[in-house]
């Protein structure tokens, strides 16, 4: 069972993501602020961290974007996904350059919550669709179209995949679609961001638009 952590300055939230989450992951511990999930990560060994930290991106003490810098830097292995109640695409950008694993709103579906935690786990990196919009839209409009360039090193198959993924489809909806199984899915994504030297679907999206490889 994927172990979780849970940290939100809303005492409320907080346990209502619990309860959500209950019987579905292994919850380690929970944190009002970002300093105790800091200091857990100090004081526990390894092998006793989350698997998966769920971060909220606005707190009064230490913000969620750079207790998700001081959470890589305490284990890289763990994945965060960030929470929040805003789709705003600053902030989801800042995330990913601290390392964020996933962005996902409190007000998501349980099941998708559940997909985002399993997908980040996976190796992926899930946005929630109305967020990949907007960060789409801003990227379309911010970037300077270069020359279109040659040597696209993406198949076909995976300029259709990649696309799927950076609207926040989950690995498991492309698979049903195409009639693949999510292990072809993820292979594919795996040798995406292996062509393209990229960690996450947002560096992914920065490339292609700018090359207009997709």
């Amino acid at each position: 069972m994927i172990s979780i952590a849970i940290v939100d300055d809303n005492d409320f939230l907080r346990k209502a993501m619990m309860e959500r989450l209950a019987g579905q992951f292994r919850l380690v511990t929970d944190a009002s602020q970002a300093k105790y999930m800091l200091r857990f990560l100090k004081t526990q060994a390894p092998a006793d961290h989350p698997q998966v930290v769920l971060m909220d991106i606005a707190m009064d003490e230490m913000d969620g974007i750079t207790a998700t810098a001081l959470v890589k830097e305490a284990n890289p292995d763990i994945r965060v996904i960030m929470l929040t109640v805003f789709e705003d695409v600053d902030k989801v950008l800042q995330a990913i350059k601290m390392g964020a694993d996933g962005y996902c709103l409190k007000d998501e579906p349980t099941e998708k919550l559940v997909s985002c935690i399993e997908d980040v786990m996976a190796g992926g990196s899930y946005m929630s669709p109305s967020v990949a919009r907007k960060a789409m839209r801003y990227l379309q409009q911010t970037y300077v179209p270069a020359e279109p360039a040659a040597n696209n090193p993406l198949t076909s198959r995976e300029q259709e995949i990649l696309q799927y993924v950076i609207e926040g489809r989950t690995y498991q909806s492309i698979a049903d679609m195409l009639f693949v199984s999510l292990a072809t899915v993820k292979s594919h994504v795996y040798n995406i961001y292996e062509k393209l030297q990229v960690n996450n679907k947002m560096e992914a999206m920065r490339i292609v638009k700018e090359k207009r490889w997709i």
